[in-house]
């Protein structure tokens, strides 16, 4: 059989692309991967150890952001006084180890050549100050002004500099030590009683496996987001009793929106949880599912 010229002709065309496609995904990967290892190996931006800083600023549009650091735990302490997010502050921390890419030394009149006559943002790790300034027209790559040099590091740093306070807030509704030992919502009430929660009105149609997931839930809620404490009156409200050494504590939580989401304000932070609507529901009614 005398094979097709014209499909001999695909094949082979065919084929050539197939084998400079390859080709060119292997110079992509290889690119990559020296550019990754030139970064890994090229020296670091501060020599500040992340985990030596004790307290974070940042500026960029309004009003300065404030973070502290006490024993293990970062807390806002500006514009707002609050519990931190630790995943968005692990991030800025990630700063201080960032990789110089090139640095340049330059005059004060040379600082608009790199965007750095007015910085993007500016941060503070203790008082090593980091001004961001434009990125590389070619490189995923920005300019930073670090101890009167300009420069080049990789442009994911900027994320968390440029991230609104309330980026920076805990979404945790509750603190993760806090242990929870009744729960009076507005139509029942859990207690835990010989290790064993308990519903007044007592159902015995719900297992005591179900009330531990509605529990857990609670304690483990967090929200889409946080903001400062609105006017709006409450519709309800959630009482939680917790227990540490020995002692009680009782919070108020107040419901101030279900729908179009369910929002639980806690005025002892002066802060609103948001959750979406069905959240809420999930929240406030125990049934087997």
């Amino acid at each position: 059989m005398i094979a097709d010229p014209a499909k001999t002709q695909l094949r082979t065309r065919w084929l050539l692309n197939l084998g400079l496609l390859l080709a060119i995904a292997a110079l992509a990967a290889f690119l990559l991967y020296t550019r990754g290892r030139e970064a890994a190996d090229g020296p670091r931006l501060t020599a500040v150890a992340p985990a030596s800083i004790a307290r974070l600023r940042l500026e960029r549009n309004g009003a300065p952001i404030v973070l502290e650091k006490t024993g293990d735990q970062w807390r806002l302490a500006a514009p707002v006084r609050a519990r931190a997010n630790p995943f968005n502050v692990e991030r800025l921390l990630r700063l201080a180890a960032a990789r110089s890419e090139a640095r340049f030394p330059f005059a004060p009149g040379e600082a608009d050549k790199y965007g750095l006559k007015k910085p993007q943002a500016r941060v503070w790790l203790d008082d090593e100050e980091i001004a961001f300034g434009a990125l590389h027209p070619f490189h995923n790559q920005q300019y930073v002004r670090y101890r009167g040099e300009a420069h080049l590091i990789a442009a994911h740093h900027f994320a968390p500099a440029a991230l609104p306070y309330t980026d920076y807030l805990d979404t945790r509704l509750f603190e993760e030590e806090r242990r929870p030992v009744t729960f009076a919502l507005p139509d029942f009430t859990l207690t835990l009683r010989d290790g064993i929660w308990r519903r007044e009105p007592e159902d015995k149609t719900i297992a005591s496996d179900r009330i531990n997931d509605f529990v857990a839930e609670w304690r483990n809620a967090r929200a889409l987001s946080v903001e400062r404490r609105s006017g709006r009156p409450a519709l309800g409200q959630v009482r939680v009793t917790f227990a540490r050494d020995a002692k009680t504590e009782t919070l108020t939580l107040a419901i101030v929106a279900r729908a179009p989401e369910f929002i639980i304000r806690r005025a002892d932070e002066g802060l609103e949880y948001h959750f979406p609507e069905d959240t809420g529901k999930r929240l406030l009614n125990i049934s087997e599912k």
